[in-house]
């Protein structure tokens, strides 16, 4: 099938609508699918303008073979003009129903040569996928149609198809994927065929730019450029040549013989081609900026832009749309700040926008941060408008933006979750979410090889099918609604906001009408000094504090002025929202003296968030009381011993809240899923294991329950409380913070988790999660409840050494802050229970002395 784009113009709606009318009235679907295939070739514009048109025009199921075909290539057609006006989410959502379609129908003989999955599905979909990040499906996708071509000997293909999974890598930034995928490439290219060699080698001159490894790349470039001069035409890949060259004269600092080439790519590319027209507006609009021209870096960049349908709020999920929305900023920045950081904003939003759109799973390789060194010149610039101008508002704007740049995939992941409930997803496909939980067990559990990488791929299929089951929604965060909460939050709390940027780290801290900020130039130092102190005292056991208390104290309470310099101001509740190293980082446990023990989390409330989106979108808690559901593991069970405290803490717990009490070590994972959705406050006593192989901790029950299977869960708890070792430790994500069990059930709904940082002791964790029960059922608030807990163990625990913070601030609070009530035991029931046995004592009393006395 041959794609043909005219631009004639657009046939009358009327005109169109009543052709389809007199076809569907015939019932002749073979024909009204081609008549819809030639009206898009003759208006691509239709594709945008009556998409949802055609999204309905096919009233029923096709049945002979020439309707498939019809439909198929109406599904195809639709998919690449779309894609021709960059409309790639929707592009993406045609091309996936070309490849249910021929999921459907790929088994029969007379069909599937004509749909070539390989050349109309597999590149264009993989393509699109990695245009907006979605890696793991664009992965999924791309080895599936090397495979196939493979097998079917489509030597023709196959270098183009490896192109396409090498630029994937080269996204990712997998610097060794890409080189072997390249080598791959170029070996299955025939002797004699520059067309096919010629994009690989612009890839390979591509990576090296990006690595800044300029020479690299100008031996590869140059070795493009002699393909190109023997070559005709004038081909996509010869214009990426050519802005190859372009990029790499704008590095060396010869600015003006770029525009040589950007001009002859502008002269020469297609009209049709909106992908390179968009990157050569960029790349000269760049081209001028380092010529200190802002004005034509803005023109260009602005005419990048225009190449996008964008919505009244200026944005379109594109990372080329953030891309020229930060050089538009940057063109800005000097002459005129204010307006600059209005498309700095913008730019940042963009980009929150664009990820939206990417899969939320923690397995997922996604181009999250991609644009993080932008951000970090975006919230600068706000920092500096505050100092300039001491208007709060710039404070609260720098604020937003930094949370936006934190917490996306937990926030993409919580979406999900939501999406999940309401359309009863995992229920509906319960077969592929069981296959998908035992699948990520046994990749946990089996050694590396061919068996392992078998799993792994059968994990990819799944994933890749049950997403496409899913619906796609993008929502914005509103800035007004998150200015409220700050403004309201702030009244009677501390709020603390921390970036760790490449070189400098900011701190906002704001506390009723006191708005306060930090930049730090010596952040490379400070985070050192922070992961020696944590070495020092909580991961290598008790030996270090008990040897010199007051080193400790000396140490810890640098700390906290270092990264709160405003101490003497904070107090009564502090939200903090980390980055980096700092969600490393107990505040509690820092002294807010050098010579004494005076910590900050007896006397302050700390809890923390991935990000303040959490926060500020979230609802603000029940008073609903909820009983609590105990797991306890008292008996041995794998390899792990009893836990004795565990013990004590479900009979506590008993004693004196409504509970209903299950053996962990009995307890299945589809019996603790079931449990996670009941609503109430759970509070698992029982083993936890952070550190393993394959990345994936895990807690024990019955069986070990990893983190994998516990992406496919849903959870109504208000609370979970995670009485284990390290069940807040984890693997450390850029702007992520720590991948860990408790983020893992925040992300399926949970409002907070408790958590512990490290290795706790039995008897210290018993004693505080007794105090903090007690605390949170006369105090709603479960991140005050955990100060009070806290206070109540270090003054029932005077000596030394048993405040040794290792002890006692291991456990704290994630999440959205939400209050609760716990369900107190009833005790009506036992003066009821006395007066019925009083009752039937007297009873049988009176019998046997009537029946003694007859």
């Amino acid at each position: 099938m041959v794609m043909i784009v005219c631009c004639s113009g657009t046939p009358p709606a009327d005109s169109l609508e009543t052709v389809y009318r007199q076809l569907k009235q015939k019932d002749d679907l073979e024909a009204c699918a081609n008549f819809l295939f030639d009206q898009l070739d003759a208006d691509p514009g239709l594709a945008v303008n009556r998409e949802d048109f055609l999204k309905k025009a096919l009233w029923r199921a096709p049945r002979s073979k020439e309707e498939k075909l019809a439909c198929f290539q109406f599904f195809i057609n639709t998919g690449w003009h779309l894609l021709t006006q960059r409309q790639v989410p929707a592009s993406i959502a045609w091309y996936e129903r070309a490849y249910a379609f021929y999921e459907q129908h790929k088994q029969d003989p007379g069909l599937r040569p004509d749909m070539d999955f390989e050349e109309f599905i597999a590149k264009p979909l993989g393509n699109n996928y990695t245009r907006v990040g979605d890696f793991s499906k664009a992965i999924y996708i791309q080895r599936r149609a090397i495979a196939e071509a493979v097998a079917a000997h489509r030597h023709a293909i196959i270098p183009g198809l490896y192109l396409n999974l090498a630029t994937t890598y080269f996204r990712m930034h997998d610097e060794a994927a890409l080189r072997s995928t390249i080598a791959l490439g170029l070996q299955s290219v025939k002797s004699g065929s520059p067309n096919d060699a010629l994009p690989l080698y612009n890839l390979k001159a591509e990576s090296f730019i990006e690595a800044g490894n300029t020479d690299s790349a100008g031996i590869w470039n140059h070795r493009a450029m002699q393909l190109v001069r023997r070559l005709p035409g004038s081909s996509t890949a010869q214009q990426t040549t050519l802005l190859a060259r372009a990029r790499l004269l704008n590095l060396s600092g010869k600015h003006r013989q770029s525009f040589y080439y950007l001009r002859e790519i502008e002269k020469n590319t297609a009209a049709d081609n909106i992908e390179l027209r968009v990157e050569t507006a960029i790349e000269t609009g760049n081209a001028y900026l380092l010529l200190h021209q802002p004005d034509s870096a803005f023109s260009w960049h602005q005419k990048a832009l225009h190449y996008f349908r964008l919505n009244e709020q200026g944005l379109f999920p594109d990372f080329k749309v953030t891309t020229a929305l930060f050089g538009v900023a940057t063109s800005l920045l000097y002459k005129k700040p204010l307006e600059a950081a209005q498309w700095f904003e913008k730019a940042v939003l963009n980009d929150y926008y664009t990820e939206q759109l990417l899969p939320a799973s923690l397995n997922s390789n996604t181009a999250v941060y991609a644009n993080k060194r932008y951000s970090e010149t975006a919230i600068a610039l706000y920092h500096q408008l505050f100092d300039q101008y001491q208007d709060p508002e710039y404070l609260v704007k720098a604020l937003w933006l930094t949370e936006l740049s934190k917490g996306r995939v937990l926030l993409n992941e919580q979406r999900r979750t939501a999406f999940w409930k309401q359309d009863a997803l995992l229920s509906h496909n319960k077969k592929w979410v069981d296959q998908l939980r035992s699948l990520y067990v046994l990749l946990a559990e089996t050694p590396e090889g061919n068996y392992r990488q078998q799993i792994r791929q059968n994990i990819r299929r799944l994933e890749f099918e049950l997403n496409l089951k899913e619906r796609q929604s993008i929502a914005l965060p509103s800035y007004s609604i998150f200015k409220k909460w700050v403004q309201t939050a702030a009244l009677k709390k501390t709020i603390i906001s921390y970036y760790l940027g490449d070189s400098y780290a900011y701190t906002v801290h704001i506390q009723k009408d006191h708005f306060r900020h930090r930049l730090d130039t010596n952040t490379r130092a400070r985070v050192q000094a922070l992961n020696g102190f944590m070495q020092a005292y909580f991961y290598t056991g008790p030996a270090a504090f008990n040897r010199d208390p007051h080193a400790y104290y000396a140490r810890s309470s640098e700390l906290l002025h270092t990264w709160n310099p405003w101490l003497s101001g904070t107090g009564g509740t502090v939200l903090i929202s980390p980055d980096g190293a700092l969600h490393n980082l107990p505040f509690e446990a820092l002294s807010t003296a050098k010579e004494k023990p005076s910590y900050w989390g007896a006397t302050t409330a700390i809890g923390y968030s991935f990000t303040f989106l959490q926060n500020a979108f979230s609802s603000a808690g029940s008073n609903t009381p909820r009983p609590v559901t105990v797991f306890s593991f008292e008996k041995p069970h794998l390899g792990f011993p009893a836990l004795p405290q565990s013990a004590k803490e479900r009979a506590f717990l008993a004693g004196q809240f409504l509970t209903r009490q299950y053996p962990a070590e009995q307890t299945t994972d589809s019996a603790f899923m079931a449990a996670l959705n009941a609503g109430n406050i759970i509070h698992l006593a029982s083993h936890a294991v952070a550190n393993t192989i394959e990345g994936q901790p895990y807690l024990v029950l019955k069986d070990k329950l990893y983190l994998g299977a516990l992406q496919y869960i849903t959870t109504r708890s208000p609370l979970v409380v995670l009485a284990a070792c390290e069940t807040g430790s984890g693997v450390l994500l850029q702007g992520e913070g720590m991948q860990s069990l408790g983020r893992i059930l925040l992300s399926k709904g949970v409002d907070g988790v408790l958590s512990s940082r490290w290795e706790v002791d039995d008897a210290a964790s018993g004693a505080l999660l007794r105090n903090f029960y007690q605390a949170l059922s006369a105090d709603p608030d479960p991140v005050t409840a955990l100060k009070s807990a806290r206070a109540a163990y270090l003054e029932e625990h005077r000596s030394v050494a048993a405040q040794n913070p290792l002890f006692w601030a291991a456990y704290f609070y994630q999440g959205n802050g939400a209050s609760l009530r716990i369900r107190q035991k009833s005790t009506s029931s036992i003066p009821l229970s006395l007066l019925l046995i009083t009752t039937a004592i007297a009873t049988a009393t009176l019998f046997f002395w009537r029946k003694k006395w007859l």
